[in-house]
């Protein structure tokens, strides 16, 4: 207890110190990069000169060191050019690189230089790369350049992202429809408990950036939610290795580790950690009953405590075997360790609000699983580059071990004990694999490749292995009697089959047409061996067109129309027919015999982009056919049952925007939307069904005063709207102040969720003959330390003394001879 109060006194004094620190730093710049020629081997001894803009003289001249290393410091702060001279080669030129007190230190990362010599000098532009960039029809958060992603998971960072949002129910949402997830361009295919233990258990700080998507690329376009993209680092060359720790305040702890080795052709990366949380919840539900000649009340009041802890790991292997021609194998797993423990008591009211009938039920769940995923991708460039195949092949596997006690005891309606109690067992064991391939070949069909042929194929097999046993505690002799209506053991298997071809037409005036069709086949079986549930499948086709047209009107300002056809496919929460009793009085199971939701999408977007400003703005309206959604209905036993259903067609309106602005060293990144849902006449008259629409914005400020420190904000807020209700959370907010120390080999990082409260929800649910309040609270405040240290850091060298020069001259002269 002592050490935690001391922990926690000092990351409140944290802040404060870091911030002092920055007092004293002077006024300098620093700029630094490595050299590599074409192949990607570093060049020792580039002659290397700093300008400022316009002047001929240079005002520093130094060398690259064997690894290809160079660094300028106490540089000015103004406007600069470099120039790298190779022997035997042409010269490269970087210009407009902008040292000013918003960007102190520029990483001009790897820099290839031709050794073919000719007379002309290859000129680049400089651009700084800011938090949240848009470009290319997508949002780019660079994670990287954030301070909060030191100590934090991805899912956490994911939240705080530009047009993110997240449901009661933990489920994140990209423009309020759930995205397809890629890990450096290659689908994850994790079900939903695999995906959260992956980007809970990933750290922030391996990841490069993320790329948000609402019109995917061809070969994602008739997903239903769009896409984002995580990429993570690849590392420079030479061999990098990094440590990190942190501990939260409400009960979290990680640490993890990162190696990188990149040379000309080999690139291996990897980190493994080890994390642990805890999550302190409470919820009620008031519930209103309508019968024919009265009406009663069903309450709720419960508390839980989830303590997880998840070691994983990572290593990709990235090899060149030549400009065109790479392979790339990842592996990545983890283990996951989980016991929650709940206590509820529930109320049975009469219309006078009396209780007549009360009980409590303590829930207690011991769980423990796998997950590991094995993808290896191949990718072909020909002599254009537009010409591409890529092929990639992933094997995912997991297994959860859950078991499950309940205990209610039954309550007289003063709360004193009735005598009568029940006691219950589950144990689930559930086992997965899922099975992917894909390819994709593009083609130029023209010499200027304004003409490109684009095509591919996917195939997916998710199985399912579910086992539950039930049994309940026979008090006469003490033993545990297997309940078989309540058990079950089934397979589920779902194959997906995919076959696509299109067209992407360049037109003069900067139009640019994308058009195309992709089939589908869809198979899935349920083939069960114990259970009272009976054996189903589905098979279906599906023809999804998909076409846009885009305008470039200058490098500033660019826009889109957009028509595709998308589908929406059950799953195994969905499908599954089984029984699901961890709610007594809210009895849940899945419908087999869904069908898939086909949606057409038509939207259209632009975005006007400057060094310090951006903005974007996008509308769009979409028909829904045979949309499914979960359903509760009432019982006569005064009972609900939750289950899933193919309501009716629905249509959906929406609209977002985001926008960004740079002043001096501050950085504002805004972004909000909007969704509204339009219900049949028969569903608003059979299920109470309400029109109504979600709200979602959020807030991210980025602040640094100098080349060492990082200050970043975030806050979100978001409301969301169902058939049958809706639900409203409060403001969540997120700070982050970051500091690196010892030639920036140590970093320290402070952050703060949450600060002034907990994420809690409010909401609704209407039905013909009951109405539902709930609320939950989450103990989401935490404040949190992290220490990060870079245990090997390439030694630089920049302005040589006389020895030095005249030994790097003397270098270039035998090279020369």
């Amino acid at each position: 207890m002592i050490i935690k109060r001391i922990a926690t006194v000092l990351m409140l004094l944290l802040p404060a110190t870091l911030l002092a620190q920055t007092i004293s730093i002077k006024e300098k710049g620093i700029v630094l990069g490595m050299i590599t020629d074409a192949k990607g081997n570093v060049i020792d001894g580039a002659t290397v000169k700093i300008f400022l803009l316009n002047e001929s003289k240079a005002i520093q001249t130094t060398f690259s060191d064997k690894s290809g290393n160079f660094q300028f410091n106490n540089l000015p702060l103004n406007f600069c050019k470099i120039t790298i001279q190779v022997l035997n080669a042409s010269q490269k030129i970087i210009d407009s690189i902008a040292l000013n007190k918003d960007r102190q230190e520029i990483d001009l990362g790897q820099i290839t230089v031709s050794q073919q010599a000719n007379n002309l000098s290859e000129v680049i532009v400089y651009s700084a790369r800011p938090l949240v960039e848009n470009k290319d029809d997508k949002i780019v958060f660079n994670m990287s350049e954030s301070p909060l992603s030191n100590g934090s998971s991805t899912a956490e960072m994911m939240k705080n992202m530009p047009l993110m949002s997240v449901d009661p129910d933990g489920t994140i949402k990209l423009a309020g429809k759930v995205p397809l997830i890629l890990m450096d361009e290659k689908p994850v295919n994790a079900n939903g408990q695999q995906l959260q233990d992956l980007l809970e258990s990933l750290p922030a700080n391996v990841v490069e950036k993320v790329e948000i998507m609402q019109n995917p690329p061809p070969e994602y376009a008739t997903y239903d939610g769009g896409v984002i993209n995580i990429v993570t680092k690849k590392g420079k060359i030479g061999t990098y290795k990094k440590i990190s720790g942190s501990y939260g305040t409400k009960g979290e702890e990680s640490l993890n580790g990162s190696y990188s080795y990149k040379n000309a052709k080999l690139g291996i990366t990897g980190y493994a950690g080890y994390t642990i949380s805890n999550t302190i919840g409470n919820s009620y539900t008031k519930r209103k009953n309508y019968y024919t000649n009265s009406v009663n009340y069903f309450y709720t009041n419960s508390g839980s405590e989830t303590n997880n802890r998840r070691p994983s790991m990572r290593i990709q292997t990235d090899y060149d075997f030549s400009k065109r021609s790479m392979l790339s194998v990842v592996y990545q797993g983890g283990l996951s360790f989980f016991h929650t423990k709940s206590n509820t008591l529930y109320q049975n009211l009469d219309s006078n609000l009396n209780t007549y009938k009360a009980s409590t039920r303590k829930n207690e769940y011991d769980g423990n699983g796998y997950w590991q995923g094995f993808s290896a991708s191949y990718t072909w460039k020909g002599i254009n580059p537009v010409e591409k195949l890529q092929m990639v092949f992933s094997f995912n596997a997991s297994k959860n071990d859950n078991e499950r006690d309940f205990y209610q005891q039954f309550l007289l309606n003063n709360f004193i004990p009735s005598g009568n109690d029940s006691t219950q067992n589950q144990y689930f064991d559930n086992f997965s694999r899922t099975l992917y391939f894909k390819g994709d070949y593009n083609r130029p069909l023209n010499d200027t490749a304004s003409l490109i042929l684009t095509t591919g194929i996917t195939y997916t097999q998710n199985r399912y292995h579910n086992i539950l046993n039930t049994s309940y505690l026979n008090k006469t002799d003490s033993s545990f009697i297997v309940n078989n209506l309540l058990s079950n053991d089934f397979y589920f298997t779902q194959s997906i089959f995919t076959a696509r071809a299109g067209l992407i037409v360049l037109l003069p005036l900067n139009f640019k047409i994308i058009g195309g069709v992709q089939a589908e086949n869809t198979t899935t079986d349920f083939e069960f061996i114990k259970g009272i549930a009976h054996n189903a499948g589905n098979c279906y086709w599906t023809l999804l067109p998909n076409i846009s047209l885009r305008k470039q009107f200058s490098k500033k300002m660019n826009a889109g129309l957009y028509f595709r056809q998308t589908i929406r496919r059950p799953g195994i929460v969905e499908l599954n027919p089984s029984i699901d009793y961890s709610d007594p009085y809210n009895i849940r199971f899945g419908n087999p015999l869904i069908q898939p939701a086909i949606t057409n999408n038509y939207d259209a977007n632009i975005s006007y982009n400057l060094p310090k400003f951006n903005i974007g703005l996008s509308a769009g309206y979409s028909k829904i056919k045979d949309v499914f959604n979960s359903i509760r209905t009432l019982t006569d036993s005064g009972k609900t049952i939750t289950t899933y259903q193919n309501i009716s067609d629905q249509e959906e309106f929406h609209a977002s925007v985001w926008s960004g602005i740079t002043v001096k060293k501050l950085r504002l990144n805004i972004s909000g939307g909007w969704n509204y849902n339009k219900y049949s006449d028969r569903e608003k008259q059979l299920y109470k069904f309400v029109d109504g629409g979600g709200f979602y914005s959020g807030c991210n400020i980025s602040f640094t005063p100098d080349n060492l420190t990082n200050l970043e904000a975030n806050t979100r807020y978001s409301n969301y709207a169902s058939p049958q209700g809706s639900a409203r959370s409060n403001i969540s907010m997120s700070l982050g102040v970051q500091r690196k120390f010892l030639n920036k080999q140590l970093i320290v990082a402070f952050n703060a969720i949450d600060p002034f409260g907990l994420l809690h929800y409010h909401g609704y649910t209407y039905a013909p003959n009951f109405i539902i309040e709930s609320y939950s609270s989450v103990n989401s405040q935490n404040f949190r330390l992290t220490v990060s240290y870079q245990i090997s850091k390439i030694k630089l060298r920049s302005n040589l003394n006389d020895k030095d020069k005249k030994q790097a001259l003397e270098k270039l002269s035998n090279k020369a001879t």
